[in-house]
């Protein structure tokens, strides 16, 4: 047996993070916990790097209704495993739960490592992409060889539980989808100049059909016809942009939409800084990145109920309002209920009591508890990660969620 030397200090174990990609809010993630203190090697699984071919590929395919999620697969060469084998760090940070998740389990065989999966949400809410009997089975499978599972939410509680047969003492649950970071700078966007006495809006996001852009349009007739004009910038690009220009001249309100492109994250920000408020009508998603985005910048939102963000960080009245879509009239009358200058104080101020929380360096902290969790190797049960208090716009454990 070997005995530490009383006073010696245990060396901080040494991370490492596997995603498919560097997208956000990984790369910011990552930046966090290495400024908490932490040894971090981060992985790309997707991405050639170093002059080396990829461990795998993400495929998408495109819903042929337009309302579903797209079906994706992740195709990740056994070579994965092999780098898992070999690795020398102490604890594997996962967001998959499919071949990387089981290449994970099987080589604690070789190593004996610690394996973190976080997971976003209730995998249910988002169709036949998240509930193909094979894609379940093998999360199955993969969960039983992770250490400690961080839960976005208690929707994703409740899918490890009640789905995948997750024990409740594997889990803590606390908000890990991190926003902007605070000290990002914001830029304005030179190809949007900022209207001069009529409200900005802000949509952000892939132009598909299930983020419901074209509602927004629809609702920006009817907001002409009752409040006046306003401004739409949409940011991002996709397949559906060309029938949403169409739609826009169609409708008579070609002058009020900027069709912004794809933007980095500071000129993303400014848009959010610049807005007043950020408009989010998708008509399916776990929680929609954006939109934490858009509060860690500061900006109110009007969201779709079809989102996990709704019940959990978004509170109507509060840093946000809630309203379908679909509904072209209450879209028009929340988007100018939002842009009301007496709503906008108290939303804003909802927005910063609560938005804390969505920076980067505060969801380190639940990192670091969930390595330690993990390094400790006691399953216990685990408590809930610190929240704001019912009503202060922060997530409530007693929320709605709200989502298709």
């Amino acid at each position: 047996m070997r005995l530490r030397r009383r006073g010696a200090q245990r060396r901080d174990p040494r991370v490492l993070w596997v995603s498919c990609d560097n997208t956000a809010p990984h790369p910011y993630l990552v930046d966090s916990l290495r400024r908490a203190g932490r040894a971090v090697r981060d992985l790309h699984w997707a991405t050639p790097e170093n002059g080396q071919r990829s461990f795998g590929r993400y495929l998408e395919f495109a819903d042929r209704t337009g309302q579903q999620h797209p079906m994706s697969v992740k195709l990740v060469s056994p070579r994965m495993l092999l780098e898992f084998a070999r690795a020398p760090e102490d604890v594997l940070i996962l967001y998959e739960l499919g071949l990387v998740g089981l290449y994970a389990g099987v080589s604690k065989l070789f190593h004996r490592h610690k394996v973190i999966s976080l997971v976003e949400g209730d995998y249910r809410h988002i169709g036949r992409a998240g509930t193909a009997p094979l894609k379940v089975v093998v999360r199955r499978l993969a969960a039983r060889s992770i250490d400690v599972f961080v839960a976005n939410n208690p929707p994703a509680r409740e899918y490890l539980i009640h789905t995948l047969n997750v024990p409740e003492d594997k889990i803590i649950v606390g908000w890990w989808l991190a926003g902007l970071p605070a000290d990002l700078p914001a830029r304005r966007l030179a190809a949007a100049p900022l209207p001069e006495g009529s409200p900005l809006f802000v949509c952000a996001g892939r132009l598909i059909p299930q983020k419901g852009i074209d509602l927004v349009i629809h609702a920006l007739a009817v907001y002409r016809r009752q409040f006046g004009p306003c401004t739409l910038w949409i940011i991002g690009e996709g397949p559906e942009r060309e029938s949403l220009v169409q739609l826009s001249r169609q409708l008579g309100v070609e002058d009020m939409v900027t069709f912004v492109g794809v933007v980095d994250h500071q000129a993303l920000k400014g848009a959010f800084q610049a807005c007043q408020a950020f408009v989010f009508p998708t008509l399916q998603d776990f929680v929609g990145r954006v939109v934490v985005e858009a509060l860690s910048a500061g900006a109110p939102v009007v969201v779709s109920p079809m989102t996990g963000a709704v019940g959990t960080i978004v509170h109507d009245g509060v840093n946000g309002i809630v309203v379908d879509p679909r509904d072209a009239e209450a879209l028009a009358k929340a988007m100018h209920r939002a842009a009301d200058p007496a709503m906008q104080r108290s939303l804003r101020e909802g927005v910063e009591r609560a938005n804390g929380l969505l920076l980067p360096d505060t969801v380190a902290g639940v990192i670091v508890r969930a390595v330690t969790m993990a390094r400790a190797g006691a399953r216990r049960s685990a408590a809930a990660a610190p929240s704001p208090p019912h009503g202060s716009g922060g997530p409530d454990r007693r929320g709605p969620w709200s989502t298709a």
